[in-house]
């Protein structure tokens, strides 16, 4: 099968990137162990974006990325940190009924609190954040598959290898 993971990496706090991307690179390793064919972007697009000019950089990342998800069978959205990108991967994938496995890790200081407001007609309101880590839009996607939250890096990747097998043929 063909996998396209799809991470937030310009948002993650610094202190927990070289974290992040080690779940991304062992989950991308354990996939192709297991025979699937995987892309994403710390390996098939952000490294050759460096090497082009910067004003086509954007152009090009959407390009590449859009390619990537339309041409898998899956996608993982790893969604810990919020990503302007990959929700537009979601739904990407998500015009294309392609299965999507959401994951994301408590880290203990991702979780948003919740906040009250006030409509303009003096009404007081708990605004909707489902359990604090991903955008209630974002897990509505209609081809989502599998929301997995984990908590360790290698309950994380079972969990998703244990979901995938389920859709594997």
């Amino acid at each position: 099968m063909k996998i396209y993971i799809g991470c937030g990496l310009t948002h993650v706090p610094r202190d927990y990137f070289s974290e992040h991307a080690e779940f991304i690179n062992q989950l991308a390793a354990r996939l192709t162990e297991a025979g699937h064919t995987v892309k994403y972007a710390l390996r098939d697009s952000d490294p050759q974006l460096a090497e082009k000019p910067f004003g086509e950089r954007a152009r090009l990342c959407y390009h590449w990325d859009r390619k990537m998800v339309e041409e898998a069978d899956l996608m993982v959205a790893e969604a810990s940190f919020p990503s302007t990108g990959l929700g537009i991967e979601m739904q990407i994938a998500e015009r294309r009924d392609t299965p999507i496995v959401v994951c994301f890790r408590d880290f203990g200081t991702n979780k948003i609190a919740p906040v009250t407001y006030e409509t303009p007609d003096h009404q007081r309101h708990e605004l909707q954040i489902g359990e604090g880590f991903v955008t209630l839009m974002a897990l509505g996607v209609p081809s989502i598959f599998r929301v997995i939250r984990y908590s360790t890096k290698n309950g994380g990747i079972e969990q998703v290898l244990a979901a995938i097998s389920l859709l594997d043929r």
